[in-house]
């Protein structure tokens, strides 16, 4: 049936939908968040060895690697939010961090997992954590437009001197947005792990980080923005793969495992050099120290 093919292809989106909103709200905030592609899998990581140790509950390991993900946007906050470190090279550090400790730790620690759990119950054949990312951009999108907490992560994401000097806590502002942000992409990572894939592999997340990074450029920094782009790129994903599977290549296999990195480059170079015009918030990537 049509519909079967159209979720199957949906049910892929709280992989790139929740790695891309993590992205967004922190850097919404003024923070860039580059290591998404190594949260994501230390996320990955962290919710196979939930899984494995704590139950073979399937809904504790989702939570299990959204807590823990968590660490990665406390430290960026530590070295970019308060002691002024360049956010590029403090999130490529990260990333590496992140990645390659995932990487260790699953061959020192975690033995061959086969998740046998499903997450349920189904609504139109597609889980809940699908209309939970769905939910979350909804309520993202309130709170920014509609509520003073939204009002002063936009604030200091544009302008935290005067964000500060109608007493916006920036630093708090930024923690909490840099720290949600990194849990969501976490979460991302679980999803692909427990529920995709069934099991832990290090190379599992395959730069679908650096997609999500890539999609809020092309969101310009706005909720519906980023849904919809995340929306359409899972699509897209869905679509290649099964013209794959019939044998059919739209685009070489070699060219689609450096797409997002293309993506990432290009997106990056255009929000330079549109600055403002891209949407992007005047703050971003700004170190701002309390006078």
């Amino acid at each position: 049936m049509v519909w079967d093919a159209i979720s199957s292809i949906l049910s892929f989106f709280p992989v790139i939908g929740l790695a891309a909103l993590g992205g967004f709200t922190s850097q919404k905030s003024g923070v860039w968040t580059i290591a998404i592609e190594g949260i994501m899998t230390f996320g990955a990581f962290t919710s196979v060895f939930g899984y494995h140790y704590f139950g073979n509950s399937i809904g504790i390991a989702l939570l299990f690697g959204f807590l823990t993900s968590m660490i990665f946007g406390v430290l960026l906050s530590v070295l970019c939010v308060h002691q002024g470190l360049d956010q590029i090279v403090v999130g490529f550090g990260l990333w590496f961090l992140s990645e390659g400790l995932a990487g260790f730790l699953n061959l020192a620690i975690l033995p061959s997992v086969t998740v046998t759990e499903t997450l349920g119950p189904k609504i139109l054949s597609l889980d809940p954590l699908f209309y939970v990312t769905i939910a979350s951009f909804t309520i993202l999108y309130v709170i920014l437009k509609h509520t003073k907490q939204g009002l002063a992560i936009r604030a200091v994401g544009e302008n935290p001197k005067a964000a500060d000097t109608v007493g916006i806590n920036v630093y708090r502002t930024r923690w909490i947005c840099t720290t949600v942000g990194s849990g969501l992409m976490g979460l991302a990572g679980s999803y692909l792990a427990l529920v995709i894939l069934q099991g832990f592999t290090y190379n599992l997340v395959a730069g679908y980080g650096w997609a999500a990074f890539a999609l809020v450029l092309f969101g310009r920094w706005t909720a519906p923005g980023t849904l919809l782009s995340s929306l359409v790129f899972t699509l897209l994903i869905g679509l290649q793969t099964r013209l794959q599977i019939a044998g059919i290549l739209v685009i070489p296999s070699e060219f689609i495992v450096v797409t997002p990195h293309i993506a990432v480059i290009v997106t990056l170079a255009l929000a330079g050099a549109l600055g403002k015009k891209s949407g992007m918030p005047a703050a971003l990537g700004r170190f701002y120290q309390k006078e």
